[in-house]
């Protein structure tokens, strides 16, 4: 209903309230008012009269005159406020500093000075007029909005109580039962897309057209979000900015640096750095602002940039000068967005970091399948370009969503867009060399994931793309429903073993499908990965002792799944949290196959 009464606002013919003792002034006003064919209101300043005045008539504007009046700004202002009347002070040609302060501390808009010339008070009309109509009118939308993610919020929760509760009860009755068959043939399911991505992987991608010395280059802007990035951020500027993607000898491409609300020593070096890199923009976002979103970040960097084409960077990232270059190339068609590889630069530092490394390539080699299926990539984040208009056509970045890379993908996706993935040229990122923050990380691009099934399955089911984009689609974000699963069905493969050797024939848990289908449940985790690794290739010590090391790591999902549902569930609002880079072993990257 307020939402209703705003709008009828906006529509109607302004009406000027006028609150002044000074006869001169009202008749001034009155005079210019009606000739711009405003309706015109005055009083004095008794509360009573303005809020009988404000209740019947609903002024659009509201002239106050502070000269030569003893009254409390700050205490009208705030009113004026809270009815969402825009309002600006007229004061004499005389007035002192502590006056000046609270106009400047209570006005949103401006203020005028008597004697009042026409031309000035309309245009000054005219302009809040207009900036009140867009701030309310956004307003507006941003509560729609909130209700309509509160309402996802909802379906949320009840897919993942849902989901959690049927994963939980097949895998008791499982254990009851001692017999896990229907375990097998639901793992049916994503087995067959394994074994169909890793022979599709196997096909090299279709080639472009690379982009030539003296060829006229598209304009690029790149993005990077920055959050108390101190560590980091010096070196991922200085290595965007030496990449060649030049015509006529100037750099065509811009970096736009967006710092969140840091508190740290990230807004200082930026400043230093825009010293030396003349095409170097820096956003400076504060509180309360600041710290809502990725997405919001990236939105705001949208509005400022001039370039045809949209990249994103994280704040870790380390590139080759030929990377712009390479990249590009893939935009040149009817190609929407382009995910470039991801590698980790201090993929030895341990274990951990290592399997990252690994994961990423496991990544990779699915894109590769799925643009060789014609299924089309996906959106990773770090390393991501989309053409400018694509991003404005689908509705830009949602805010609210964890994962804005894989909702905007969607987006794209389900208007019929085109997205490939270029495995010829990598961003080098911070792989996480602890647990505890691998987990924090993990659970958010886990939400990310159902939030995305759970709000967009039933879209993606009617819309009008190709089965086999659809299939694509839902097998992407449906990733994570199926780990649990697949690792309790390992776990139980493992125990039968040893029991059948150890125990002499004896089976823990039956698993009674055909065999076919249990062996292809068992290596359908393999031959993707063995295909992923080798594209680095690896001495064969090493390659067998990465498979062994990276089948024994993603036992992690199991925990994951369960933690995962657990934030689903308690969760009160969408909550955006970065991983912290450290810069430890950042350095820069080293020539090696990248595809």
């Amino acid at each position: 209903m307020e939402d209703a009464k705003q709008n009828t606002q906006i529509m109607e013919r302004p009406k000027i309230l006028t609150i002044s003792t000074d006869e001169e002034t009202l008749g001034l006003v009155e005079e210019y008012v009606g000739n711009a064919d405003y309706k015109f209101i005055k009083s004095d300043f008794d509360t009573k009269n303005i809020k009988k005045i404000i209740k019947n008539q609903s002024p659009s504007f509201i002239l106050l005159d502070i000269d030569n009046s003893d009254i409390d700004i700050h205490r009208f202002s705030q009113y004026f406020e809270n009815y969402n009347i825009p309002f600006i002070f007229i004061v004499g040609m005389m007035f002192d500093d502590d006056i000046f302060e609270d106009i400047l501390e209570c006005s949103p808009y401006s203020f005028l000075i008597k004697e009042i010339e026409e031309d000035e008070l309309l245009r000054a009309i005219a302009v809040v007029l207009k900036k009140h109509k867009l701030n309310t009118i956004n307003v507006i939308e941003a509560k729609d909005k909130i209700r309509e993610k509160n309402v996802e919020l909802v379906v949320e929760k009840s897919n993942s109580v849902l989901l959690l509760f049927l994963c939980v009860s097949l895998i008791l009755m499982a254990l009851l039962t001692r017999n896990a068959t229907w375990l097998q043939w639901v793992l049916l399911i994503p087995t067959l897309a394994m074994i169909i991505n890793a022979i599709a992987s196997i096909k090299k991608q279709k080639e472009v057209e690379m982009i030539e010395d003296g060829d006229k280059l598209p304009f690029v802007s790149i993005f990077i979000p920055a959050h108390n990035e101190q560590y980091t951020i010096k070196s991922t500027v200085e290595s965007i900015a030496a990449m060649e993607y030049h015509y006529e000898g100037k750099p065509q491409y811009e970096i736009i640096v967006v710092n969140d609300g840091s508190s740290d020593s990230t807004g200082e070096i930026l400043h230093d750095l825009k010293k030396d890199i003349s095409n170097l923009k820096i956003v400076t976002r504060h509180p309360p602002r600041s710290g809502k979103g990725k997405g919001f970040v990236l939105n705001d960097a949208l509005t400022l940039s001039k370039g045809e084409v949209i990249g994103v960077f994280d704040a870790d990232t380390q590139v080759k000068t030929d990377y712009l270059k390479i990249i590009m190339s893939y935009l040149r068609d009817d190609t929407d967005g382009v995910q470039s590889r991801v590698k980790m630069f201090n993929k030895d530092v341990n274990y951990l970091t290592r399997m990252q490394h690994l994961e990423f390539a496991s990544f990779g080699n699915t894109l590769i399948a799925k643009d060789n299926l014609g299924m089309t990539g996906f959106l990773g984040g770090n390393g991501q370009f989309v053409k400018k208009q694509s991003i404005i056509d689908c509705g830009k970045w949602d805010g609210f969503a964890v994962t804005e890379d894989l909702n905007l993908a969607v987006k794209i996706l389900l208007a019929g867009g085109k997205i490939r993935y270029c495995g010829e040229c990598a961003v080098y990122q911070e792989a996480v060399a602890k647990w505890k923050p691998l987990f924090r990380q993990r659970v958010r691009w886990a939400i990310g994931n159902f939030e995305t099934l759970f709000v967009y399955l039933p879209v993606i089911l009617k819309a009008k793309i190709p089965i086999v984009k659809k299939m694509g689609i839902i097998e992407h974000i449906s990733f994570y429903s199926f780990n649990l699963l697949i690792f309790f069905g390992f776990i139980i493969t493992i125990v039968n073993s040893v029991s059948w050797f150890v125990f002499n024939n004896v089976t823990i848990i039956r698993m009674d499908a055909p065999l076919l289908v249990g062996l292809l449940s068992i290596v359908a985790f393999f031959p993707g990965t063995m295909i992923a690794l080798s594209r680095d290739d690896p001495g064969i010590i090493e390659y067998i002792l990465d498979i062994i090391r990276y089948y024994i790591y993603c036992y992690h999902l199991i925990p994951l799944f369960f933690m995962t549902m657990a934030n689903m569930i308690s969760r009160k609002e969408r909550k955006w949290s970065k991983t912290e880079h450290t810069g430890d072993g950042i350095e820069e990257p080293v020539e090696e196959n990248a595809s």
